[in-house]
C-alpha cells in the first residue's frame, strides 16, 4: 500500500512539474535583454499572436499545434517540451529521494532558479542579476534558519566527530565556506581565461556553494567542468563550433549543482572509496 501511494504522489508531483515547467518557459521568456523582466502573454515571437489554450497544455500543446505557430508557421523552440517534460521528471525524482518534507520545498525552489538560470544563459548567455541576487538571499536565509533550529538537510554533508572539522556541522559556516570557494574558484577562472566567463558565472558559483555547502560545491563544479569540457569538444570535432566561439558556462554549472543536490553525497562517497 505504501509503495502505492509513493507511486500516486510520484504522478502527481510529475504533472506538477510539468505545469510548472510551462510556467518556466514563460517567465524566462519574459526576461529581457538588459535582464529585467518583462511579463506577457504567451506569444509567437515573430508574429505576436497569442497562444490559444489548447496549444498551452504542457507537453500536448506543443505537438497539437505540431511544433509550430498556427498563425504563421514559424518553428516553437524544441525548449518548450524539453524544459515541460524534464521540470516534470526533476520534481518526481525530488520527491521519490526525499519525500514531503520542508526539505522538498527548499529544493524544488532551487531547482525552478536553476531552470531559469539554466535557460537563460543557454538562450541569451545572460544570468540575470534580478533572479541570481534574491536567490544567493534565499540560499543564505536557508542556511541561516536551518542551524539554529538543528533541521539537518538530506543532501548536505555533516562531519561529525570532534575538533576542527566539526564546525562544518553547522550548516551555516558550511553553506558560506561554500560560496566563498565556489566564487572565488570561479573569479580565479574568470581572471585566468580573460574575459571567457563573467561575474554572472563567479555569482552562480558562489550561489551553488550556498546551496549545496562545503566540500560538495567541489563536486557541483567538478561536475560542471567535466560536462563543459565534454560538449565542448564534442562541439568542436563536429564542426558545430569553432575554437575561439563563446560556449556559455552557465547551464554547465546548474546541471552540476542539480545533480548534487541529488546524489552529491553518493558521488563524493563513490570517490573517496576508490582512493
Amino acid at each position: 500500500m505504501d509503495s502505492i501511494v509513493t507511486a500516486l504522489i510520484g504522478c502527481l508531483f510529475l504533472l506538477l512539474g510539468l505545469v510548472w515547467g510551462a510556467a518556466l518557459n514563460w517567465f524566462a521568456g519574459s526576461v529581457t535583454e538588459q535582464g529585467g523582466i518583462q511579463l506577457r502573454s504567451p506569444a509567437c515571437m515573430k508574429c505576436s499572436a497569442k497562444r490559444q489554450p489548447k496549444y498551452l497544455i504542457p507537453l500536448l500543446g506543443y505537438f497539437v499545434a505540431g511544433g509550430r505557430c498556427p498563425g504563421c508557421g514559424e518553428a516553437i523552440s524544441v525548449r518548450v517540451p524539453v524544459v515541460e517534460a524534464v521540470t516534470g521528471i526533476l520534481f518526481a525524482a525530488l520527491y521519490l529521494k526525499y519525500g514531503l518534507s520542508w526539505a522538498l520545498v527548499v529544493l524544488l525552489i532551487y531547482s525552478t532558479v536553476l531552470i531559469i538560470l539554466f535557460i537563460t544563459d543557454f538562450e541569451h548567455f545572460m544570468l540575470p542579476n534580478v533572479v541570481t541576487y534574491p536567490a544567493l538571499l534565499l540560499a543564505a536565509l536557508v542556511a541561516l534558519a536551518v542551524t539554529p533550529a538543528h533541521y539537518t538537510l538530506p543532501w548536505a554533508l555533516y562531519f561529525g566527530g570532534s575538533g576542527f572539522i566539526s564546525i562544518f556541522n553547522n550548516f551555516l559556516l558550511c553553506a558560506l565556506a561554500g560560496g566563498v570557494c565556489g566564487a572565488l574558484l570561479l573569479l580565479l577562472v574568470v581572471v585566468l581565461s580573460k574575459g571567457g566567463m563573467g561575474m554572472g558565472d563567479v555569482l552562480l558559483a558562489g550561489l551553488l556553494g550556498l546551496m549545496v555547502g562545503f566540500p560538495l560545491v567541489f563536486i557541483a563544479l567538478f561536475l560542471s567542468i567535466l560536462a563543459g569540457g565534454i560538449v565542448a569538444a564534442a562541439l568542436l570535432i563536429s564542426g558545430r563550433k569553432k575554437r575561439k566561439e563563446m560556449l556559455p558556462f552557465g547551464p554547465f554549472l546548474c546541471l552540476g549543482g542539480m545533480v548534487t543536490l541529488l546524489w552529491g553525497k553518493e558521488l563524493l562517497g563513490w570517490y573517496l572509496g576508490l582512493m
